[in-house]
């Protein structure tokens, strides 16, 4: 009695399938092994090989000429379109690595003035990782992309992630127009009480409770100053004449060089809580992360603004 003709679930050899595409594309051993970089031997024994795993003839030989067979035909059109799937899944997955994004919630001023002229010695380093800069975690959700790091004034630690203090020389300073200077008699921090002073509308943000106890004023009613939502807007606010400003020195050294801005007192205020790297814990294994982090704290270093 005849054995049932048993039929393997084994996927056959992936090299042997594409020489025989090749092979099959071209009807030619000589022609794909040209095209394979290999000898016409290598290609005609990985057909061989296939045709044996499968049980079927593939090919009809004829001295030098080769001819598909019906069975031949029809695995050729099967294959061939599974082998341009593998391909563009493969070349998906290398631009994937190659590609990579990290994303990043950095606040305007700080990303305009500091961060973004840096960036391009990162690319330089890292051209295979992509910069997305987020101004809000509002941005994030609409750009429903994943957040790494953010880079905050005044960033407070959180629940399952690290805070790391950027040594930028985030010394604060107060600032305001010299058309505002020239008729405010303004000598001393105590002359700045009834002065219009520009405030962040965010309290973490906002530093002048803080710089009037560390020159010893205590503690200043705030609640009429003009508030504004952007470190930008509140350093225009003062180039405009609107009232005195407390900010960071560092990133305003073209105004102050040009005379848009004048620094009313040489006396600095250095916050306790300045511009901080913030970091989930999870992305500590994460090499683009930990790759951009050890860039920007070695550039805030090297750049720090000298004393």
């Amino acid at each position: 009695m005849s054995q049932p003709l048993r039929i393997s679930a084994r996927i056959p050899s992936l090299t042997a399938v594409r020489y025989f595409s090749v092979a099959a594309r071209l009807l030619s051993f000589t022609g794909a092994a040209q095209e394979l970089h290999v000898t016409q031997a290598a290609v005609s024994r990985m057909v061989q090989t296939l045709e044996q795993d499968l049980g079927v003839a593939l090919f009809q030989r004829s001295g030098k000429f080769i001819r598909l067979t019906p069975a031949g035909l029809a695995y050729y059109q099967e294959v061939s379109e599974a082998l341009a799937k593998i391909l563009q899944a493969s070349q998906t997955a290398r631009r994937s690595a190659q590609e990579e994004t990290l994303s990043l919630i950095v606040n305007t001023g700080f990303a305009i003035r500091w961060l973004v002229p840096r960036l391009p010695d990162f690319q330089r380093l890292y051209p295979h990782i992509h910069v997305d800069i987020l101004a809000s975690e509002a941005d994030a959700l609409e750009s429903q992309r994943p957040v790494h790091l953010s880079i905050r004034l005044g960033g407070q630690s959180a629940a399952g992630h690290s805070v790391t203090r950027l040594n930028v020389g985030d010394d604060f300073g107060v600032v305001c127009s010299p058309a505002l200077l020239s008729y405010k008699k303004v000598a001393a921090p105590a002359d700045l009480i009834g002065q219009p002073l520009l405030a962040h509308t965010n309290p973490t943000r906002d530093f002048w409770a803080e710089y009037f106890a560390d020159v010893g004023l205590g503690s200043l009613d705030m609640g009429q100053a003009p508030r504004f939502h952007q470190l930008l807007m509140i350093a225009e606010a003062a180039i405009s004449g609107l009232g005195f400003a407390l900010v960071p020195l560092f990133l305003f050294q073209e105004e102050l060089k040009s005379g848009r801005l004048v620094q009313v007192f040489t006396q600095t205020h250095r916050p306790q809580q300045g511009y901080c790297l913030v970091q989930s814990k999870e992305s500590e294994k994460d090499h683009k992360v930990n790759g951009f982090k050890q860039w920007l704290l070695k550039t805030a270093e090297t750049n720090m603004p000298s004393s």
